[in-house]
C-alpha cells in the first residue's frame, strides 16, 4: 500500500529555531517547544572573550567570530477542533535547548539537556478556571552543572525508568536520569525529584546531581542519544509473580555510527541488592556486559533508539533486547542487540532518522504471536514519517523478523525536521482501533516552521 502524503491544517513560524518539543502528559493539549540561537559576532584580538574561529592573516590586525548558544522555552497549545495554534508562553533562557523531556511519573516536571553542559529542570503550569490563581509558566526548580567544561554541550537527556535504578537501603525507589554530551561522555546521574518540586522555585541554581556512572567513548566523538530501558521478567528463583525483577539496559549511539548496549544486575524485590551501604552507594553496579557493535550495522551516526518492550524472557528476543534505531545514513532497523548485533530489518525513510516515538503497541496470537508498534520518525531533511513495524517469530520459530511499513509522509517542511509530537495520545490510543485519525505537531528547524497534520492509522 502506498504511503498517505497529508498537508498541513495549520502553519505557524517561530522566532528561533526549534530543536525538540514533546506534548504535556498533564495537559494534553499544550506542548513544550525548545529552541536553539547561534548568534555569531565579529570582534577584534583586543578582545577578552573566547574565540572559536581566527579570520586573521600574517601583518593584520586580528579579527575573530565569537559565536553564542541562546535559546528559549515555549508553552503552546493546539485547539483539536479548529487545528488552531496559540503561543501561551515564552520563557528565554541564556544557552541553547538540545533537548526537553517531561518525567514519566511527575507529568508537570520537565527537564532539559543544554548547551551549557548542564540539566535544568522545571515545573510547567497552567491556568484554567480550577487553578486557583495559578500563573501560566515555568517555575525554574533546578540546575545541574553537569560537566567540568561549560562549552560541552549536553546532547540528549532520558530519564531512568521505574525499576531502573536499584533501590536505596530502606526500600525506598531512586529516581535520576542519563546525559550525553559533545565529547563522547555519558553520564548516570541521581536526583530526588519528589524534594527538589515540594521545594519548588526555592531550589538553589547550585544544585547538585550525585554522579553514579560516567562512560568514555574511545574518542571524543558527539553521543548522540542514550535509551535507558528497564525489562521486566518473573524471577527464575522464586517464581513469585507479584515480586517481579527488571533487567536495567543503557544504550547509545555515537556519531561514528556505534552502538553501545551495556547491560546491569537486576533490580527489585527479588534481586540481590547487596549490603545497604553498598545499595545507599553513589555507584552503579559494575555492568555485567559493556559492548560496542564498532559500527558494523550502521553507515553513519546513530542518532535515535528506541527499546521495544518485549520481555526479555520473550521467545522472541533470545534473552537480548530489541530496539528499533535511527541514522544519519537515512535508515530504521529492527536491531537485535546480542553480541555484535544484528539486524532484524531495516527500511530507508528517505532522511536521517532523529527522532522515533513509540505511539502504540498490540499484540495478536493468532497464527503466533506478533507485536505491532506504530512509530512516528522525525526524519531531518526527509520531512516526517508514520511507521509500522510488526516483529513475529521466524519461518522455523527461531529468532525475530520483522517488517516495516511506512504509513504517512509529510513532506512540507524546508529544513531539518527535529522534532515531531503526537496530540491527545493516550486518547489516539483509544482511537486508533476506530480507524481515528491521529493529529500530528512536526517542526523544522531553519525555516522554523511548525505545522498540524493529521493522518489516519
Amino acid at each position: 500500500m502506498s504511503p498517505q502524503h497529508p498537508t498541513s491544517n495549520t502553519t505557524t513560524y517561530l522566532d528561533q529555531p526549534p530543536s525538540c518539543l514533546q506534548f504535556w502528559p498533564g495537559s494534553p493539549n499544550n506542548f513544550v517547544i525548545g529552541t536553539y540561537l547561534l548568534s555569531s559576532e565579529t570582534k577584534s584580538n583586543s578582545d577578552p572573550d573566547t574565540t572559536e574561529y581566527d579570520d586573521s592573516s600574517e601583518n593584520e590586525q586580528t579579527e575573530t567570530i565569537h559565536q553564542t548558544k541562546t535559546g528559549s522555552l515555549q508553552l503552546w497549545s493546539l485547539n483539536p477542533e479548529t487545528n488552531a495554534l496559540t503561543q501561551l508562553l515564552r520563557h528565554p533562557l541564556p544557552h541553547a535547548v538540545f533537548d526537553l523531556h517531561f518525567h514519566p511519573r511527575i507529568p508537570n516536571l520537565l527537564g532539559i539537556a543544554t548547551s551549557a553542559g548542564s540539566v535544568s529542570l522545571f515545573i510547567v503550569s497552567v491556568s484554567d478556571s480550577d487553578s486557583d490563581g495559578k500563573e501560566t509558566g515555568f517555575t525554574h526548580l533546578a540546575t545541574y552543572s553537569l560537566h567540568e567544561d561549560p562549552s560541552i554541550s549536553a546532547l540528549f537527556l532520558d530519564w531512568l525508568p521505574k525499576g531502573w535504578l536499584p533501590e536505596s537501603g530502606s526500600g525506598s525507589e531512586r529516581d535520576g536520569f542519563a546525559v550525553t554530551f559533545s565529547d563522547g561522555r555519558t553520564g548516570v546521574f541521581c536526583v530526588d525529584t519528589t524534594a527538589v518540586v515540594e521545594r519548588g522555585a526555592a531550589g538553589s541554581e547550585h544544585d547538585e546531581a550525585a554522579e553514579l556512572a560516567l562512560f568514555n567513548a574511545k574518542q571524543p566523538i558527539e553521543i548522540w542519544f542514550v535509551a535507558a530501558a528497564a525489562f521486566p521478567h518473573q524471577s527464575q528463583a522464586t517464581e513469585d509473580k507479584n515480586s517481579p525483577q527488571s533487567t536495567p539496559y543503557l544504550f547509545t549511539g555515537d556519531d561514528f555510527g556505534a552502538l553501545q548496549t551495556i547491560r546491569f544486575p537486576d533490580t527489585g524485590p527479588s534481586a540481590d541488592q547487596g549490603s545497604e551501604s553498598e545499595s545507599e552507594s553513589d555507584q552503579l553496579p559494575a555492568p555485567l556486559l559493556n559492548t560496542s557493535d564498532r559500527a558494523l550495522h550502521h553507515t553513519a551516526g546513530v542518532t535515535s533508539i528506541l527499546p521495544l518492550p518485549i520481555p526479555l524472557d520473550h521467545g522472541l528476543t533470545s534473552g537480548s533486547p530489541l530496539l528499533l534505531t535511527g541514522s544519519y545514513d537515512e535508515s530504521l532497523r529492527v536491531y537485535h542487540a546480542a553480541g555484535r548485533g544484528r539486524v532484524v530489518a531495516e527500511e530507508g525513510l528517505g532522511g536521517g532518522v532523529w527522532r522515533l516515538q513509540l505511539l502504540d503497541t498490540t499484540t495478536t496470537t493468532a497464527g503466533g504471536e506478533t507485536w505491532t508498534f506504530l512509530v512516528l520518525a522525525s526524519c531531518m531533511h526527509g520531512g516526517t514519517r508514520v511507521v509500522r513495524v510488526v516483529v513475529s517469530a521466524g519461518d522455523r520459530g527461531e529468532d525475530a523478523s520483522a517488517e516495516i511499513e511506512v504509513l504517512a509522509e509529510f513532506t512540507e517542511h524546508e529544513s531539518m525536521n527535529y522534532a515531531s509530537g503526537v496530540w491527545g495520545l493516550d486518547w489516539q490510543r483509544r482511537a486508533v482501533d476506530e480507524g481515528s485519525e491521529m493529529k500530528v505537531v512536526s517542526s523544522s528547524f531553519y525555516d522554523k516552521r511548525v505545522c498540524v497534520w493529521s493522518v489516519k492509522v
